[in-house]
C-alpha cells in the first residue's frame, strides 16, 4: 500500500501548469492540456548503441581479413574451391552479421519517439534524424495492459545496470496493431514504475496499475 503511494506521488511530480517541460533523465515530459507528451530523444541509447557498433565493426573485420586471407590462398583449383566455400560458409555471413549490427547501431542511436498521453488514449511518432518513419494510436478503451519489460542489462563496475521499455498491449493483443511501444531506455525498475504510472494517471485507468508484469 505504502508502495503504491509513494510511485503515485513520484509520478505526480512529473506533472506541472500546461507547457511545463520535468527532465527525467533523458526523458522529457511537458505538460499539455488535457494530458501529457513523452519525448525520448536521440543518443538517449548511446551506450546500447555504442557496443552494438563495436560488436559490429569487430565481427565485419573479422570476416573481411578473412576473406582477403582467402583471396590469396588459391594457388591451385582445389584450394581455390576450399577457400571459396570457406567465405560463403564463415567469412562472408559474418560480415553481413557485423553490417547488421552497425545498422542497428545507428538505428538506436539516432532515432526518437514521441508519445502523446491523455484521457482519449496513447498515440506515438517515431522519427530518425527527423523525419517521420512511423506513427501508431492506440485508443483508450482498446488497452488491456501496459507492461514492463526489460531490454538490455550491463555489468560495469558500479554493479548491474537494467534497461526497460513500456508496452501497451491492446485487447487483441496477438495483433500486430495491438501491441505499442510507449517507452523505452528506461534505467532501472524504480524509473520504469514512475512513468508507467505517470501514463496510467493521465490515460484515467487506475485498473492497469494492479496488471501483472
Amino acid at each position: 500500500m505504502g508502495e503504491g503511494r509513494a510511485s503515485g506521488q513520484g509520478a505526480a511530480r512529473l506533472i506541472g501548469p500546461p507547457g511545463t517541460t520535468v527532465t527525467l533523465g533523458a526523458i522529457l515530459i511537458t505538460t499539455r492540456a488535457p494530458g501529457v507528451e513523452l519525448y525520448f530523444p536521440p543518443l538517449r541509447a548511446a551506450g546500447s548503441a555504442l557496443m552494438l557498433a563495436l560488436f559490429g565493426v569487430a565481427c565485419s573485420v573479422i570476416g573481411a581479413a578473412a576473406v582477403s586471407g582467402l583471396a590469396r590462398s588459391g594457388d591451385s583449383e582445389t584450394a581455390s574451391m576450399l577457400a571459396l566455400a570457406f567465405a560463403g560458409v564463415f567469412a562472408l555471413p559474418l560480415m553481413g552479421l557485423g553490417l547488421l549490427f552497425i545498422a542497428i547501431a545507428v538505428w538506436t542511436a539516432l532515432n526518437s519517439l514521441t508519445v502523446e498521453v491523455d484521457n482519449t488514449g496513447l498515440r506515438t511518432v517515431r522519427r530518425w534524424l527527423g523525419f517521420e518513419v512511423a506513427r501508431h494510436a492506440l485508443p483508450r478503451q482498446e488497452i488491456a495492459a501496459i507492461e514492463i519489460r526489460l531490454t538490455a542489462r550491463y555489468i560495469g563496475v558500479f554493479g548491474a545496470l537494467r534497461y526497460y521499455r513500456l508496452i501497451a498491449l491492446g485487447r487483441e493483443a496477438q495483433a500486430r496493431h495491438g501491441t505499442l511501444v510507449i517507452a523505452d531506455s528506461l534505467k532501472g525498475d524504480a524509473r520504469a514504475e514512475e512513468v508507467k504510472n505517470l501514463i496510467i494517471a493521465q490515460l484515467e485507468m487506475p485498473e492497469l496499475a494492479q496488471a501483472r508484469n
